[in-house]
């Protein structure tokens, strides 16, 4: 017996997961007008825009000679090592955009937040199988097929992927993505004699947990040159805060109109007040308008993890009492000072009649609230996935069913 070939065997077998599917499954893909498929096509540059304009707003924050305010809002809860004086460390090459994101939209091109790279990848690959398997489809290219083509014209060369899975909150679909790209794809510590440090590419979740992977300090000097990151080594598109600075009084005037439609209205909660559309009221003020008028989601809007993941800290104020709400808001605000921040965004949602299969395999038909997840990577647009449920925090719940999109 060669020890070795067994050895090899041994290890090679022991990744037996057992997390299955834990969602559901509608039972036919999830059809949009042709115009709205093209208009997630065409949003990805607006998207992109939205993007390199927060970034070079970040930038002139992290001078000496800006608004303060700006660059607090920015920075909030980063600890100190990978704050300021970080951030004023890192050369022109490190301040790059997002290279794979994800939009949540609550209707069609109505976004509420962009992940970076964000998780569900796997499930949008997942329902294209099914839609393809069911006969509903016969699309060539999959959603793992569009990453690797992407990804590998991104860098120029074979990609060599180190995926710090840690962060992700979806693992299970993320674990199924990795293996649909592979082996074109190679992994560290996957794929035999790949290294973290002879990957060119680097897929992470968080920022602070990237800051803080064992190889970053060593890859930071080349990043940029020969690795790249999927999130930027910087905190800007690793947290909500962005979403504001269209809609903001101190950044507005930087953002088209064009940028403004596709992101629903959000404004930052500050000890002043809130920019409420019709102008600026106080928190007494806004928490005495009657519950119709007080359409607002309230989340976290910060850099934490701990606080800002999928639907932590998300409340809606509409059904908030008038002194509930006041006391909420004072509340999140106690620590506005020590960096804890909190935007507003005004609601926006669609219901939809959705046919899907119950875990007994029986269908069923209901009235579910829709989200949409938008894929894109740097070249192109990549796929949607339709996600329903009967609750306002769409998610990866046991009760959301999940959907491939495609046009009528």
């Amino acid at each position: 017996m060669n020890v070795y070939e067994w050895a090899d065997d041994q290890i090679d077998s022991a990744p037996r997961y057992s997390t299955g599917f834990t969602l559901l499954l509608g039972k036919t893909p999830y059809y949009i007008s042709s115009d709205d498929w093209e208009g997630a096509i065409s949003r990805r540059e607006i998207i992109q825009e939205f993007m390199r304009v927060s970034l070079a707003l970040f930038r002139d924050s992290l001078a000496t000679n800006t608004d303060p305010c700006i660059r607090n809002w920015l920075l909030n809860e980063t600890p100190y090592n990978i704050s300021l004086e970080y951030h004023r460390s890192l050369l022109d090459r490190h301040f790059s955009l997002p290279v794979f994101f994800r939009t949540d939209e609550s209707s069609f091109g109505k976004i509420m937040e962009i992940q970076c790279p964000g998780s569900l990848w796997g499930e949008l690959q997942l329902a294209f199988e099914y839609a393809l398997i069911s006969g509903t489809i016969t699309v060539d290219e999959s959603p793992a097929k569009l990453f690797t083509n992407q990804l590998s014209n991104y860098l120029g060369r074979p990609p060599i992927v180190h995926h710090l899975l840690d962060d992700a909150s979806a693992q299970p679909g993320m674990r199924y993505f990795i293996e649909k790209t592979r082996p074109e794809v190679k992994y560290a510590n996957i794929d035999k004699g790949i290294r973290p440090d002879n990957c060119n590419f680097v897929r992470n979740h968080f920022f602070w947990g990237m800051c803080n992977e064992i190889n970053f300090l060593n890859r930071l000097p080349n990043i940029g040159i020969d690795v790249f990151y999927d999130l930027p080594p910087h905190v800007l598109f690793s947290q909500k805060a962005t979403l504001v600075l269209p809609f903001w009084s101190k950044t507005r005037e930087l953002f088209s109109n064009e940028i403004r439609s596709i992101i629903n209205y959000s404004v930052p909660l500050l000890p002043t007040g809130i920019e409420l559309e019709t102008g600026l009221v106080s928190i007494d003020e806004f928490s005495n308008l009657p519950g119709s008028e007080r359409s607002y989601y309230l989340k976290y809007a910060g850099s934490n993890v701990s606080k800002n993941w999928g639907s932590r800290a998300v409340y809606r104020l509409s059904t908030f009492s008038k002194k509930s709400c006041h006391e909420f808001l004072n509340k999140c605000l106690e620590k506005f000072t020590s960096g804890e921040i909190w935007l507003l965004q005004k609601a926006d949602a669609q219901d939809d009649i959705v046919n899907y299969y119950r875990r007994d395999y029986t269908e069923n038909q209901e009235k579910l609230r829709l989200k949409l997840n938008c894929f894109y990577g740097p070249s192109a647009f990549i796929g949607i996935l339709a996600m329903h449920r009967a609750f306002y925090k769409v998610h990866g719940k046991n009760d959301t069913v999940i959907s491939y999109a495609v046009p009528k």
